[in-house]
């Protein structure tokens, strides 16, 4: 297949006054819901989750299509009371929102920046988290390969090169794509300015936040969430969980220190 081609925006921001997270430290409260979705009532898929500044509603985008003729549709849901309302276009601080959360350099602190590694790597079949077969290939897909059953009892048919894209913040794996497109804001976000921190979202959908000092945090009790959104006064994290074949929750926890 060719090669992945990723597009990360770099905006170095001048230095803001805050001061550096240690995430250790960060208190989580429980999930409060904000909203539940019938996805299958939604054209495409969920693409993007942002926080409007005072914290009162939450952006939500979905793409229906292949790029580069993607059709993107946009929402607005009120953070209480969960009402969402379709809008005729993105909102001007949900697109800087977007911006600061999924580019490579921390804001506020340009020289912390996310590495991008893009290669073929050999991965290695079954579950867990040296398995790929079971995650990232469809059962046709496999069986596309003709493999006898004696191959795939042994493992012969197993190990197999893929395209690997793979960004690391501090030596720390922070997303992971095989022989997939990527979508940077899809599994991480970053903290608020000055803070040299992110959240990302790890194998299972668990929540970790990460800082600049290799310092690592899970949030309890969360799993198969995606589009991480840490609100830019840093005091909530919201994220979208599935609960059902075509169900999720909006979410938010609380974040203090």
């Amino acid at each position: 297949m060719p090669p992945l081609v990723l597009v990360l925006s770099l905006v170095l921001l001048p230095a803001a006054q805050g001061t550096a997270v240690g995430v250790s430290a960060l208190t989580c409260g429980p999930p409060v819901l904000v909203a539940e979705i019938d996805t299958s009532k939604l054209k495409g898929e969920l693409r993007r989750l942002a926080w409007e500044p005072d914290g009162t509603t939450l952006y939500l985008q979905t793409a229906d299509g292949k790029p580069p003729d993607e059709k993107f549709r946009h929402y607005a849901i009120e953070v209480v009371g969960g009402s969402l309302t379709g809008l005729d276009r993105e909102p001007d601080w949900a697109a800087e929102y977007w911006t600061v959360k999924q580019d490579r350099a921390a804001p506020g602190m340009p020289g912390l920046v996310i590495d991008i590694q893009q290669q073929i790597e050999t991965l290695k079949p079954g579950t867990g988290a040296s398995g790929v077969l079971d995650r990232q290939s469809s059962p046709d897909a496999v069986a596309g390969g003709s493999p006898s059953a004696e191959n795939l009892a042994n493992g012969a048919h197993g190990n197999q090169s893929a395209n690997v894209v793979r960004l690391r913040l501090v030596g720390q794996d922070i997303a992971v794509w095989i022989n997939e497109r990527p979508f940077p804001g899809m599994k991480f976000s970053w903290g608020p300015a000055g803070s040299g921190a992110l959240v990302f979202t790890g194998e299972h959908g668990e929540l970790v936040f990460l800082d600049g000092q290799r310092h690592r945090q899970t949030v309890p009790k969360v799993k198969d969430a995606f589009l991480p959104a840490w609100s830019t006064d840093g005091s909530r994290l919201a994220f979208i969980q599935k609960t059902g074949r075509k169900k999720v929750a909006i979410s938010w926890i609380a974040v203090g220190k």
